[in-house]
């Protein structure tokens, strides 16, 4: 073989090994940005788990103030007819508390606890509520206080 053909073959072998040099980067490469991606896909998973949680929680506040709204509103026709209120608050004082009612209840006991000066931190351990849930109720009231 000449010096030509030697030649030829050495280049051709050197471009065989930067092409395989090349391709085993690149997939080393998508390796590291596969592992990376999935483990920014996990902390947005766990970040979103968090969310749905609050999001739950501040939902069951939103429920339990709206009843608290509608309780104020019937309190208010209860006082014109003191009667019939009297009736119905013993007839409620009988019935054995649900889990929903319980856990009004326990809002309830949350916003005296807060009207009274409690710091949300307090009124979350003691009626073992969350923290974010109690916080809410006492920025509504604040902001009830200011209007």
């Amino acid at each position: 073989m000449s010096a030509a053909g030697w030649q030829l073959v050495l280049i051709d072998g050197l471009f065989l090994a930067l092409a395989a040099g090349m391709g085993l980067w690149f997939r080393g490469w998508l390796k590291r940005e596969k592992r990376e991606l999935d483990q920014r896909l996990e902390v947005l998973e766990a970040q979103h788990a968090r969310l749905e949680r609050v999001s739950g929680r501040l939902q069951t506040v939103c429920r339990v103030l709206e009843l608290l709204g509608r309780e104020d509103i019937a309190g208010e026709r209860a006082e014109a007819s003191s009667r019939s209120g009297a009736a119905r608050s013993s007839r409620q004082a009988a019935a054995p508390p649900t889990p929903a009612s319980q856990r009004e209840a326990d809002f309830e006991k949350a916003w005296q606890l807060l009207t009274e000066g409690a710091t949300p931190a307090e009124v979350a351990q003691q009626l073992d509520l969350g923290l974010a849930e109690v916080e809410l109720m006492h920025r509504m009231l604040r902001y009830r206080h200011q209007g």
